[in-house]
């Protein structure tokens, strides 16, 4: 792998870390944490967006 995919890759998890830091915390609703997840994959890692973890479903407990 080479040096450019591996911070592609690590740029994701940042990202892909923030967004999920601010739907914990109430800042987004899920609608838009899926919508950045979705961007987080096509933007930082679409060589890798098989491997990477799909955005969550959701659930009727979930706004």
């Amino acid at each position: 792998m080479d040096q450019q995919k591996i911070m592609d890759e690590i740029e994701y998890y940042k990202a892909q870390a923030i967004t999920e830091l601010l739907y914990a915390s109430g800042k987004i609703t899920f609608d838009e944490y899926d919508k950045l997840t979705d961007l987080n994959r096509k933007t930082f890692s679409p060589l890798y967006a098989d491997l990477l973890p799909k955005p969550l479903e959701k659930s009727s407990n979930q706004s």
